[in-house]
C-alpha cells in the first residue's frame, strides 16, 4: 500500500495509522496488536506506525517462531501424562522440525501417496486423534478411557491399540500386516513355543518408546497406511 500509485489509497492508509493512537477498531490497531508475541513486536509496531516497511524475512521468522511454540512446549510433555492431540501427535505421529530457526514444516509424506481417499482420510484421522478410540470418545460421551476391548487395564489410546491390545479383530489385523510388526516383536519370540511363531501383541510389561513408536507410523509403507485405516474402521464400526 506504502507503494501503490493512488494518492487516495495513500491517504486512506496515513489516517488509519493516525487513528491507531486513538483507538483499536480502525485497521492499523488491529494489525498492530497481531504483532503481539513476536519476538520483533516493538520493532514491527513502529515501523508500521510510521509508515514504513517492515523486514518481512524478520516478521516471516519472527511468525514461524511464535506458530510452533505449541510443538516447543510438546517436546517435553509425555502423551500420557498430558492427554491433548498436539502432545500425541508431535510425539507419535509427527515428522521432527528440522533446518535453521524458522524453517518451514513439511507436508507429510502420506499425503502424496497414491491411494484410496478412504484410507488417507482414516489415516489422518487416526494421526490428528480424530477417531473413535476411548482416549477422545470418552470426552464427548463421558465414561472411562480405559479399553473395553480386552483386559489389559490400559488407556485405550494410538500406542495401545497399534501394540498392545489383544483383541481378537486387531489380533487378528496384525496377523495380517504381521510384515509390519515382526521387526519390533521379535523379543517376544523368546517365550513363543517355536522360533517361527508370531505373537500378535506386546505384553504389559513390554516397554516402548515414543520415538518407537513415532518410526513406526513414519514408515514410507502403503501397507502401514492400508493397516491403520482397518484399525480405525474396527473402532469406527464399535
Amino acid at each position: 500500500m506504502l507503494d501503490s500509485n493512488s494518492e487516495t489509497l495513500r491517504r486512506v492508509l496515513k489516517a488509519d495509522l493516525y487513528l491507531a493512537s486513538f483507538g483499536s477498531s480502525c485497521w492499523s490497531a488491529q494489525v498492530s496488536n497481531a504483532f503481539n508475541g513476536l519476538q520483533g513486536s516493538a520493532m514491527f509496531k513502529q515501523k508500521m506506525l510510521r509508515a514504513t516497511q517492515v523486514p518481512m524475512q524478520k516478521f516471516i521468522c519472527d511468525l514461524r517462531f511464535r506458530l510452533s511454540k505449541v510443538w516447543r512446549e510438546a517436546n517435553f510433555s509425555c502423551p500420557r501424562a498430558v492427554n491433548k492431540k498436539a502432545v500425541s501427535y508431535h510425539k507419535w505421529c509427527g515428522s521432527s522440525e528440522s533446518g535453521p530457526r524458522g524453517s518451514p514444516f513439511s507436508i507429510p509424506s502420506y499425503l502424496y501417496k497414491d491411494l484410496d481417499k478412504h484410507v488417507l482420510r482414516n489415516f489422518s484421522r487416526f494421526t490428528l486423534r480424530a477417531h473413535h478410540l476411548r482416549v477422545e470418545s470418552c470426552k464427548w460421551h463421558g465414561g472411562s478411557s480405559i479399553c473395553d476391548k480386552c483386559e489389559c487395564g490400559e488407556v485405550q489410546d494410538e500406542k495401545h491399540v497399534l501394540f498392545f491390545c489383544k483383541c481378537v479383530e486387531e489380533c487378528e489385523l496384525r496377523m495380517r500386516y504381521r510384515d509390519l510388526f515382526e521387526g519390533m516383536f521379535k523379543t517376544l519370540r523368546v517365550f513363543a513355543p517355536s522360533s517361527s511363531e508370531f505373537i500378535p501383541f506386546l505384553a504389559c510389561h513390554h516397554s516402548i518408546t515414543d520415538f518407537e513408536i513415532n518410526e513406526f507410523l513414519n514408515q514410507n509403507s502403503y501397507r502401514l497406511l492400508k493397516f491403520v485405516s482397518d484399525l480405525v474402521s474396527i473402532f469406527d464400526t464399535g
